[in-house]
């Protein structure tokens, strides 16, 4: 059930300070399990704490990292240590995008976006995995993104900092195939979450057709966890879109992502 799963347990939510973030430690809440939740703004941080922890009557803690620094995800592993709190479930939600011609981008923000994208994930993972071994329960949920299928045009950084996630998950999860502890990479597609807004795409650029509620996007990621999926697409259209990424020739699959783009507003000439 569900509820065994989560209930009880306590999980760390990066990025919980608005978006996925905050649906994830709003969902996880309603199902009985205890939060640490991580972000920049501390402000919005214990409101939202205080929040579930009004409502749903669980225990939770905030502490305020940035993952975009050098050591940042360290220094957050090892404030929860001193804490004394088990993580039973590391959601690494953190992370950001950014839109434009890769030659004209600024190079640290490029570098950065690694460091949150990617580098945290193997970090949190990593720290806080052989407790969930030890314990055999808990597991990873990594928030990877359908640009993960392709490699992506203007926004090449960004897809292929997702396309490490996913891969990284696969392989971990098939190390753990034997264990109670499990890993899941989620890849959403366009959701509402102000992510747009600050990859620099414009207003009104996201495929509607295309596009889930973080509501439903979070629901839908707690029940394939819970499941035991390894890798799981919200909504069919996204779950369509990734199939035939895999199926056509890369060069076909390169060509419509750049297509799609500038279509965007995100390319030259566009």
């Amino acid at each position: 059930m569900e509820s065994d799963v989560f209930s009880g347990t306590f999980a760390l939510v990066t990025g919980a300070s608005s978006g996925l973030g905050e649906e994830f430690a709003r969902q996880l809440a309603h199902r009985g399990c205890n939060l640490v939740l991580s972000g920049r703004s501390r402000e919005k941080l214990e409101t939202l704490a205080s929040d579930l922890a009004r409502i749903n009557g669980v225990a939770t803690r905030v502490v305020t990292a940035d993952l975009a620094q050098p050591g940042g995800a360290e220094q957050l592993a090892l404030i929860i240590d001193d804490l004394g709190t088990k993580i039973d479930h590391v959601i690494n939600n953190a992370g950001f995008g950014s839109a434009g011609d890769f030659s004209e981008t600024e190079l640290q923000r490029q570098t950065t976006m690694v460091r949150v994208n990617c580098e945290a994930v193997v970090c949190l993972s990593r720290h806080f995995l052989p407790g969930m071994l030890k314990r055999n329960r808990g597991g990873i949920i990594n928030v990877g993104s359908t640009a993960a299928y392709q490699p992506t045009p203007y926004m090449a950084t960004y897809g292929a900092s997702k396309a490490f996630v996913v891969s990284f998950s696969a392989a971990l999860a098939a190390e753990l195939e034997k264990s109670n502890v499990r890993v899941l990479a989620c890849c959403p597609g366009p959701v509402p979450t102000g992510f747009q807004a600050a990859a620099g795409m414009p207003e009104g650029s996201v495929l509607k057709f295309a596009k889930l509620e973080p509501n439903a996007v979070v629901q839908r990621t707690l029940e394939a966890y819970a499941a035991g999926r390894v890798v799981y697409v919200p909504g069919k259209v996204n779950s369509v879109q990734t199939t035939l990424s895999k199926i056509f020739p890369r060069a076909i699959v390169v060509r419509a992502a750049k297509y799609t783009m500038r279509k965007l507003g995100r390319a030259p000439g566009a």
